[in-house]
């Protein structure tokens, strides 16, 4: 806690005293003046030290409570003590008022009813429970608030852990199936594999890039599967046929890095490839309202843990879209009549806010 918060939490327990008790004065005086009371120098004095006083012990009262860490404890067991400590701090008040005013001040002997004692002490004793509970109230919300605070450190930070990890999957997986394409084409023709290793070091130099970020532009992920086809054409030749589908309106939109790359490596991988004769793939980005579908259309069927199992793809692009989105993003995987396999993904226009475990702060 800075010391900024500490300084201004003095100010503000200050102010509160001084105003709190200045309008209980400014109460008494304005009883006195409905009951035809007089003000003169003497009243003047009279409500000074009543607001000293009662200045003088809640703070007190304040200390005894910090002291004794009644913070600590449950209402059930405060509510005894607070009464205790507030018919004490009130027999307190009264007698120490009419000690400071009519023995000090007007130097007369104090004189007092059985009924005027009761009706004082009583009195100040329930303004007593009022401060006790304006207190404790404020404390408690103060506190609710911190452990609200390190309830949403704790998610924010179990989110960063968990997109991280997703994240740090991503690149070995790539990387081995890429790499397992280069391999095929060593012996059959080196040259290619040649600038197949050039295309690939540069598609690990984006990927490594973008994924730093939680979401960049469509354009850049475009870029990168463009650049992968490319490298997997080079393997399948002219059993890989590919075609684009984007309008021009979305490639503004933001998207997960990796996300569209990873769901075509999956239908490659897990369809395409399975065809002696191949097959197309197609991608398709349109906007719908505020939002953006992509979907990816390839050769093959889909059979859920059957023939064909989900894969790690659709398991970890699931997982990213809803720590990113929670419920409003969305991925479907369906057969097509045209014996294809459609996945149709939903990214909102914006990310839920995912709150940065260092910005939060106790304030």
């Amino acid at each position: 806690m800075s010391a900024n918060f500490m300084m201004s939490k003095q100010r503000l327990y200050w102010i509160c005293q001084g105003l709190g008790w200045s309008s209980f004065v400014l109460i008494i005086w304005a009883i006195n003046q409905l009951e035809g009371a007089g003000f003169d120098m003497f009243s003047f004095i009279s409500l000074l030290i009543m607001t000293l006083l009662g200045i003088l012990i809640s703070h007190t009262y304040r200390e005894l409570i910090i002291q004794l860490d009644w913070l600590r404890f449950k209402i059930v067991d405060l509510i005894p003590r607070v009464a205790l400590t507030s018919v004490l701090c009130g027999v307190a008040f009264f007698f120490l008022h009419r000690f400071l005013y009519d023995i000090v001040v007007l130097r007369e002997k104090v004189i007092l009813s059985v009924l005027d004692l009761l009706e004082g002490i009583v009195s100040l004793s329930v303004f007593f429970i009022l401060w006790s509970t304006l207190y404790f109230l404020f404390h408690f919300i103060q506190n609710y608030r911190k452990e609200e605070i390190k309830n949403l450190r704790w998610q924010a930070l179990s989110t960063e852990v968990e997109l991280n990890k997703l994240k740090s999957q991503l690149n070995p997986h790539f990387i081995f199936n890429s790499m397992n394409s280069i391999r095929a084409l060593v012996d059959e023709d080196p040259e290619k594999s040649k600038d197949s290793i050039t295309q690939l070091s540069n598609i690990l130099r984006s990927s490594l890039l973008m994924g730093r970020q939680k979401v960049i532009p469509l354009s850049q992920e475009l870029q990168l599967v463009r650049d992968y086809l490319s490298l997997e054409q080079t393997r399948f030749e002219e059993r890989l046929r590919t075609s684009f589908e984007i309008n021009k309106e979305v490639k503004e939109h933001h998207v997960p890095p990796l996300l569209l790359q990873t769901l075509v490596e999956n239908g490659i991988k897990h369809g395409i490839s399975q065809l002696e004769e191949g097959g197309e793939i197609i991608i398709r980005a349109r906007k719908k309202k505020d939002d953006l579908i992509l979907s990816i259309e390839d050769t093959g069927h889909f059979r859920e843990k059957k023939e064909r199992s989900p894969g790690f793809g659709l398991l970890n692009s699931r997982q990213r879209l809803f720590l990113l989105y929670g419920e409003r993003g969305n991925l479907r995987i369906s057969n097509t009549e045209n014996n294809t396999v459609l996945v149709e993904v939903l990214i909102p226009k914006q990310p839920k806010e995912l709150l940065d475990p260092d910005k939060i702060k106790e304030s």
